[in-house]
């Protein structure tokens, strides 16, 4: 299904008479990444990123970036998307069409004729009984879903910790507006480049788009996209941790000296490094904290 919708992108690109080099210059966007989507490869980036691209590549060739979006999804799950957004049109005209027949429908007036009643004491007083024995049930069902709850709590904080690690994705929107903001950094003032003694100065340059997350001393993380050519300056006191999306394209210096840094075309790389110089690889991202 993938290869049905990146055939369908790519028919209605030429169809509009644009060109991958087109579609790159008003967006921003890396061609290699364009011309992924245009095969029909779409792991070329964590998944966030690849629906904002496709939603921008959409909205210059004429087409809703929200809807082709999710034709993707659809897609990606090995479904129709086209038979799967055709039953969600018909089940809404469906609705519809059934709340305007409720709504057209004339009211009837029922005449009803009193009824007399007859008060039976005895019968008051089992009603009444049977009343109180049903509180008393509602109260203790009450009673054992707040203790089923207060179990489900503990167990979930205390006897259920887990070492999974969460990844808080950033809206689509946010790395649209991210990626419309490609700037040329400023060179650094005599004043702004001069470093404590005993502080670590790292910089990170790549040659291609990559997506970067660093953790200063264990503490909170730093996120954000680097584009060809540019770099990025961050400080610390004892140790860096990272995590690069593209690795093949980034050079590390640490202390204005390059670091022996190894990396590979659209793989991730875990690392960390210390105020000596050491640099270690990881298995896994580190976290803030740890």
């Amino acid at each position: 299904m993938l290869d049905k919708f990146a055939e369908e992108l790519r028919e209605q690109r030429e169809k509009s008479g644009i060109t991958i080099q087109q579609i790159a210059a008003k967006t921003r966007i890396d061609k290699k990444f364009l011309e992924a989507i245009d095969q029909g490869n779409f792991s070329f980036l964590p998944e966030l990123y690849v629906k904002a691209f496709i939603k921008e590549y959409a909205s210059v060739i004429g087409l809703d970036g929200e809807e082709t979006v999710k034709k993707f999804i659809i897609a990606r799950e090995g479904k129709d998307y086209n038979e799967v957004l055709e039953q969600e049109k018909l089940e809404k005209e469906k609705a519809k069409e059934i709340k305007k027949s409720e709504s057209t429908q004339p009211k009837q007036t029922v005449k009803t004729t009193p009824v007399k009643s007859y008060y039976d004491d005895s019968l008051n007083k089992k009603e009444q009984g049977d009343s109180d024995a049903d509180k008393t049930k509602l109260m203790y069902a009450a009673i054992g879903g707040i203790v089923v709850i207060v179990i489900a709590v503990l167990y979930l904080f205390v006897f259920n910790k887990s070492d999974e690690i969460i990844v808080e994705e950033t809206p689509i929107e946010e790395i649209v507006a991210d990626n419309s903001q490609r700037f040329e950094e400023e060179p650094l003032s005599a004043s702004d480049s001069v470093i404590p003694a005993d502080s670590l100065s790292f910089e990170i340059s790549s040659s291609e788009t990559t997506w970067v997350n660093i953790i200063p001393d264990n503490g909170p993380a730093i996120e954000f996209i680097l584009y060809p050519n540019l770099s990025r300056k961050l400080t610390a006191q004892n140790s860096i941790a990272a995590t690069v999306g593209n690795s093949g394209g980034v050079s590390i210096k640490l202390n204005n000296k390059p670091v022996d840094f190894s990396g590979k075309s659209k793989a991730v790389k875990h690392f960390r490094i210390d105020r000596t110089g050491k640099l270690e690889y990881l298995n896994t991202p580190s976290k803030s904290g740890q």
